[in-house]
């Protein structure tokens, strides 16, 4: 079978997915992206990620985008489209690939966003006459990208369940780990320090806890910075909130191996990439209801999610993680275990499973993480 998928940039949350799949015998594939790597992905710690031995296409014009779909265009042919909207350049795409007998996807998060909510689901909805008759299947990030979709009206039998795969981490389990396992209970944020991240509502909510001993670190940059280290020190938390600047990719792994808990207190995450990659440490992880990856933690040892914007909901949910005490090795092992679910394999393995069920019928799949 041939792949081709069509995306902004060349995504190391797809990259172990894309491996694994060029090295399944008899599947040929190609990546076509618009920009290597942005430079707000770059300045986010982001590095350019091997795709190998998938071949690597950037930056494309009308001629070529019109030989590669020509090259793939029967039933044997799959092409994955990362967003299809209006002002997307995959729109001329998917014109092309419509006037052939290829199989043709979509992948996308849910743009519910909790603002402009009925607006945006118009504008889906008036998508969908122009993109439903051209898609065989929509691969959505989490059951909130799966309820989006059905909500603009969808055929629910052609939507299904996906998640945005990361490379395993790099962490030494040694007898650093052992230092962590007496002291402060530690709780980590990485990522952007934007007020869509919501590290207010976390910070309000572990003002609550002030009895327990815990500590709470926070790495990334962002406009929001100043905002987030005012509320920590209006709540007289500023011995305990610690910030640090952003890390690159590869460093990912040391600081989750010090950390008992992930916290991503998102008003809106499409999915959430962090989230696997602390589980693949074997971290436990609480996050909002509006984070796709939440779909990870259908099981209580792995996780929490708690109310969007809720002080007191993320209060229950903290409160819990840090009276049970430090994650032990026994319960890290455990997560870590389970985290092969989400490796590039697997998922490389239900997208084929999902794209045979598109084209020949038969037992619907399931995602492993399910």
């Amino acid at each position: 079978m041939n792949w081709i998928f069509w995306h902004n940039i060349v995504s190391p949350h797809l990259a172990p997915l894309i491996r694994a799949l060029a090295s399944i015998p008899e599947q040929t594939v190609t990546v076509v992206a618009w920009e290597t790597l942005s430079d707000e992905r770059k300045a986010l710690g982001w590095d350019v990620p091997d795709c190998s031995p998938a071949r690597v296409v950037v930056g494309p014009g009308d001629t070529e985008i019109e030989r590669l779909i020509k090259e793939r265009a029967d039933r044997q042919s799959v092409h994955l489209l990362g967003g299809v909207s209006r002002a997307s350049r995959n729109r001329k795409v998917l014109s092309y690939l419509a006037r052939t007998d290829a199989i043709v996807g979509q992948m996308s998060e849910t743009a519910d966003k909790g603002t402009f909510r009925g607006a945006r689901r118009l504008k889906y909805r008036s998508e969908r006459y122009f993109l439903e008759g051209k898609l065989d299947f929509i691969l959505a990030m989490g059951q909130l990208g799966v309820h989006w979709f059905e909500s603009a009206g969808y055929d629910s039998s052609r939507i299904f369940p996906f998640g945005y795969v990361t490379e395993r981490p790099v962490a030494v389990f040694s007898s650093r780990r052992r230092v962590t396992e007496c002291g402060a209970y530690r709780i980590l944020f990485l990522g952007r320090i934007i007020r869509l991240k919501d590290g207010i509502t976390a910070i309000r909510a572990l003002a609550g806890l002030s009895a327990s001993d815990w500590q709470f670190e926070i790495v990334g940059n962002g406009p929001d910075l100043p905002r987030w280290k005012r509320a920590a020190a209006t709540c007289g938390l500023a011995e305990r909130v610690r910030f640090r600047p952003t890390i690159a990719n590869r460093e990912i792994g040391n600081l989750l191996e010090h950390a008992d808990l992930l916290l991503l207190p998102s008003k809106w995450d499409g999915w959430g990439a962090v989230v696997n990659e602390a589980l693949m440490c074997g971290v436990p992880v609480v996050c909002s209801d509006r984070c796709g990856a939440g779909d990870l933690l259908r099981e209580s040892w792995r996780g929490s999610i708690f109310k969007t914007g809720s002080v007191e909901s993320l209060r229950n949910a903290l409160w819990g993680w840090v009276e049970h005490g430090k994650c032990d090795e026994q319960s890290r092992a455990r997560i870590r275990e389970w985290s092969s679910a989400i490796e590039g394999p697997q998922m490389a393995q239900y997208l084929f499973d999902v794209v045979q069920y598109v084209r020949d019928g038969g037992q619907r799949p399931s995602p492993q993480w399910y």
